[in-house]
């Protein structure tokens, strides 16, 4: 009998032993805008092998695009009593609080590929938003050195969406200022809708009858909208339209011939840097990060990494190379 109860007992312990090493690992939260856009998932699958090879676990939520429910969900995350928040926000003003309330606990708030304003932010994880804008324009102006641009910009509640634009005026305001290029329509997308940005270029080609040479538009899914007004006014030749985010439709549409070029960023790159950075700020590791980017209050370390500008040419050789799509996806019907 004594034998069977020291049995159970050895058993139990063990049991406590499991519990609490798992509990011991380094608890990290990630915050997702939502996970219907096509790369989201991946940040967060990409973000999440990392930290798990790294010895840690992630709790990751979704917001739904909603900066309220975020706001909620990160104080649900702190409460949980992870080591660290990294956040893909939905709106950078609002989620201001986010970080005021993590310090508050003695969390580190990483913003990841989207800025926190105004705030005393951590660290910011991105690719570099004005070297994208700065991509397309100038693909673009090599094709279309005159002639009429029109920019699709993103949500203007997103800073990406605003560095994009700078980019891209950047490189097309000289070309404007002698008027070899001209502008016809600047405008930003809300919630980077495709379906906003098919409504804006239609009332556009009803309005003036006239299709622009050169789409910028900063987005995947708002060239895929794009595309789908010109489908409908039955144009004869497709301009040149850009995009973002190596988006599956998006690829298959320059396949086509219908979509230019879009902007392939290694999204594993970006989450695994991002991962590993979590994990030294838990394990309260040393870190030097030389370059910073302002967000309204200081300037904050970070990490920023090159775009990648892909069209026809080298689409197998990046986007389908990388793993990130695969070849009978692009190349399927």
């Amino acid at each position: 009998m004594r034998k069977i109860i020291f049995f159970y007992a050895i058993a139990f312990l063990g049991v406590i032993t499991n519990s609490c090493s798992s509990d011991n690992k380094v608890k990290i939260g990630m915050l997702l805008p939502n996970t219907v856009d096509d790369r989201f998932p991946k940040d967060r699958d990409f973000f999440t092998a990392k930290v798990k090879a790294l010895g840690g676990d992630v709790v990751a939520m979704d917001a739904q695009n909603n900066d309220q429910e975020q706001i909620l969900q990160a104080q649900e995350l702190i409460d949980q009593g992870v080591k660290v928040l990294v956040i893909i926000v939905v709106n950078k003003n609002t989620a201001a609080v986010i970080v005021r309330n993590a310090h508050a606990k003695g969390i580190k708030v990483i913003a990841y590929e989207r800025i926190i304003s105004n705030c005393d932010l951590d660290y910011f994880v991105s690719f570099d938003n004005i070297k994208v804008g700065d991509l397309m324009a100038t693909y673009a102006r090599k094709i279309k050195p005159e002639g009429k641009y029109m920019l699709l910009c993103g949500d203007k509640g997103d800073q990406n969406a605003i560095w994009v634009r700078q980019g891209q005026h950047n490189i097309i305001d000289p070309f404007v200022n002698n008027e070899k290029i001209k502008v016809v329509y600047d405008s930003f997308v809300e919630d980077w809708s495709g379906d906003n940005a098919y409504f804006e270029l239609k009332k556009y080609l009803n309005l003036t009858n006239s299709v622009p040479d050169v789409i910028l538009s900063s987005y995947d899914g708002m060239s895929t909208g794009a595309i789908r007004a010109l489908d409908e006014c039955k144009v004869s030749v497709y301009p040149i339209v850009t995009g973002q985010n190596a988006e599956l439709q998006a690829c298959k549409n320059i396949v086509k011939g219908k979509q230019t070029m879009t902007i392939y960023k290694p999204l594993k790159m970006e989450a695994e840097q991002a991962a590993e950075l979590a994990f030294k700020c838990a394990k309260n590791d040393k870190i030097t990060i030389e370059k910073t980017v302002y967000n309204g209050q200081v300037q904050v370390p970070s990490i920023l990494i090159a775009p990648i500008s892909v069209d026809a040419g080298n689409m197998k050789s990046t986007i389908i190379a990388d793993g990130f799509l695969k070849e009978e996806d692009v190349y399927g019907n």
